[in-house]
């Protein structure tokens, strides 16, 4: 390969790499417990703290992010209700760019997170809660 094609290749990833960062992910998470109960989430990165929000039963927010390059992006949320305490890595660069690529929509249900693959709630992948042993 000659000079002038690897710097033309570097540019190309270069661009797409900068293209991902800039448009970024948008990640959204609904309360669907059972029951009506209210949801208390925070999420957080090794960066950027998302801060608390109180859900009621079918709220939902989200938040917006520009991924690492190296692919290292995470971020991890808390999930309290009643006198429960959970929590779960809601975005793993690896695990998620190439599944929900700039959008990454899950809901909460008090078996774990489930991550929607459309816009059908029975087509979404259900992951158990982190442990805390970890």
């Amino acid at each position: 390969m000659t000079m002038f094609t690897q710097k033309i290749l570097m540019l190309c990833v270069l661009s797409l790499l900068s293209l991902q960062n800039v448009l970024g992910v948008h990640v959204t998470i609904g309360n669907n417990l059972a029951n009506n109960l209210d949801l208390t989430v925070h999420c957080k990165s090794a960066d950027d703290d998302i801060g608390i929000h109180l859900l009621h039963h079918r709220d939902i927010f989200g938040w917006h992010f520009g991924s690492s390059w190296i692919g290292q992006t995470r971020f991890y949320c808390s999930f309290k209700w009643n006198n429960e305490l959970k929590w779960f890595d809601i975005y793993v660069q690896s695990r998620d760019l190439h599944v929900c690529d700039s959008h990454c929509n899950w809901y909460i249900i008090q078996s774990g997170p489930c991550r929607m693959v459309d816009a059908i709630e029975k087509n979404a992948q259900c992951f158990p809660w982190n442990s805390w042993n970890k």
